[in-house]
This record gives structure tokens, sequence and C-alpha cells, in this order.
């Protein structure tokens, strides 16, 4: 057995089971806290976790089965739970954005605009949409030509066992355009957090200087020449709330950089490599194809963490669940 196929698989299995511990604590965490299931954008996170839960805990172990005994499994079976489970957590990752831009844009308006009831219902839709998708090439439509599956080597790969429009239209609509709006909305909403940064401040300041040089002439002279010691005595309790607003600031930015990050990181080299086939113009290594599949696979290991790793309330639970984990396990 081929070194490279040994440590890939290693690797993937690896993933199995962080993955699958990893989203079960969600999927848990959500299910355990009503204050967690109350929220509606985690109906999009549970989604999220659950189709990252069947990639690693299903579409992981057929892949691994299909590469040591290639005849038990059909590469069609393996490709058609892989585009399904992963086509789900790209429309997730929409439907977290698209909901946390509704939040941003219509605060006012959220309430009504982003009900249970419409959350349900796109999750629903997503699933309906990408197991029709999905399914399409096992009853002929979108496979690949029977020549090409001729010479794929054996190789289970999108581009070596889709038809070319098929493989356009998920890496397009599933894949690349996924990447450009969360991106787009994330940066609209990295924009709109320091502007409501900036207008905090600014209220803040007008809110305490009236109160305590609105007789100060020489104060307000101060101020405006930049003297770093007016004598003022800003309320610290406003002060602290300023700060911690702005720590959740940095928290929303570092957030951002990870979601997007992380996307390019994993997703984008096998899309690439998936695309530039489907175009004729790729004759990539079958070891950077499997690293490409290893990264990811390893992308819904760790997605829910990056939402549920920036919110106190599912560490919190996290904690709980461990907790009593442990007391369960103790008392056996």
């Amino acid at each position: 057995m081929p070194v490279e196929t040994v440590i890939t698989s290693t690797f993937m299995a690896l993933v199995t089971v962080v993955g699958t511990i990893g989203n079960l604590l969600v999927i848990c965490a959500i299910l355990r806290n009503q204050r967690l299931r109350e929220t509606i954008s985690n109906y999009f996170v549970f989604n999220l976790a659950v189709s990252d839960l069947l990639t690693v805990s299903v579409a992981i172990p057929l892949r691994l089965v299909e590469g040591f005994q290639p005849a038990s499994i059909p590469c069609s079976a393996v490709i058609a739970v892989t585009v399904l489970f992963d086509g789900l957590s790209r429309l997730n990752i929409i439907f977290i954005s698209v909901d946390r831009f509704v939040a941003v844009k219509f605060p006012f308006e959220y309430i009504s605009y982003m009900t249970s009831i419409i959350a349900t219902a796109l999750v629903i839709s997503g699933w309906v949409v990408m197991t029709a998708f999905a399914i399409l090439p096992l009853v002929g439509v979108g496979a690949a030509p029977p020549e090409l599956l001729q010479q794929n080597h054996g190789l289970c790969f999108f581009s070596t066992n889709l038809s070319t429009a098929y493989l356009l239209i998920f890496l397009i609509g599933f894949c690349l355009l996924p990447v450009l709006l969360s991106s787009l909305i994330n940066l609209f909403l990295l924009k709109a957090s320091h502007r409501q940064m900036r207008v905090i401040r600014v209220q803040f300041l007008t809110a305490e200087i009236p109160n305590n040089f609105a007789t100060s002439a020489t104060n307000v002279k101060a101020l405006e020449e930049g003297n770093n010691e007016p004598t003022v005595n800003i309320d610290l309790q406003n002060t602290d709330c300023l700060r911690i607003l702005q720590l959740r600031q940095r928290k929303v930015l570092r957030m951002v950089i990870v979601l997007v990050g992380l996307f390019f990181v994993f997703v984008l080299p096998i899309t690439l490599i998936d695309l530039l086939g489907a175009l004729g113009y790729s004759h990539v290594p079958p070891i950077v194809a499997k690293i490409a599949v290893c990264m990811i696979y390893t992308n819904a290991a760790i997605n829910v963490f990056v939402y549920a790793g920036f919110n106190r309330e599912f560490r919190k639970t996290f904690a709980q669940i461990i907790q009593a984990g442990r007391a369960c396990f103790g008392s056996v």
C-alpha cells in the first residue's frame, strides 16, 4: 500500500473522530440550552452541525472504504453523499451570513423578517435542493461520459466521475458563490461594526462633555487643543461599557477573518482543482488531489467551532456537558 494512502487515510480517520465529537457537542449544546434554542441564528448553526456530522461520520468512512476496497462501494454513491453534505454546509454558511446581515442592516425589522418559521423553511429547502441535486448523477444526469470513466484510473474524484456541466454548476453555485457572498456580507458587517463603534464613542463623549464642561470654557479649549489631561472625571461605568463594546467589536473582526480565511484555505484548493479539471486545464498529481480532499473534509470537522467558539453561551454549555459526562463515567 502506498505511503501517501496510509497517511491520508489515517488523517481522514482522525478528522472523523474529532469532527464527530465536536459536531455532536454542538448539537447537544443547542438541544440542552433553551437560550441557544431560542436564537434564530442557531437554527442554521444546528443544521450546519448536522450536515458536518454526516460528512465526517458517513461521507469520510465511505471514501475510506472505497479507497481500500474500490469494488465494495460505487464511487458514484460516495460522490453523491459528498455533494449532498458538503453542499448543505455551504448553504448553511450563506444562511448564517444572511441572518447576520439582516440583523445588522434591519435591526428593528429582524424579528419579523427572520422568524422560526422562515428559518425552518430555509433549512428544509436547503435539504430538498441538495438532495435532488446530489441524486441526479445516480440516475444518469450529470455523470461523466463512459469513455471518461474508463480513463479515470480508479480515482474517485469529482472531475473524473461527473460531467463538465454538472461539475461547473456545483462548483460555481455551491462552492464559489458561497465564498463570494459570505465574503461580501462579512465585509459589510465589519464596516458596519466599525461605524457603530464610532457612533457609540461619539455618543459617550457628547453625553459626558456637556455635563462636566458646560460651564468651563477653559476645559473645552483644552480638549480642542488636544490636551491629554483635561480636568474632568468621565463616568467610569460608561468607559467600561465602551471598553466592553470595543472588545466585542474585536471578536467580530477575529471571527470574520477566521471564517473567510478557513473557508478559502480548506475549500478553495479542491474547488480550483475540480474547476480546472472540468475545463480540461488541470493535470494535478493524485497525491495533491488527495491532500485537497483531506482539507475540505477538515473544514467539516472545525466549521462549527468557528461559530460556537466565539459564543460564551456555547462554551458554558460545552463545559456543562463535559462535566456531566465525566460525572457519568466516573460513577460507573
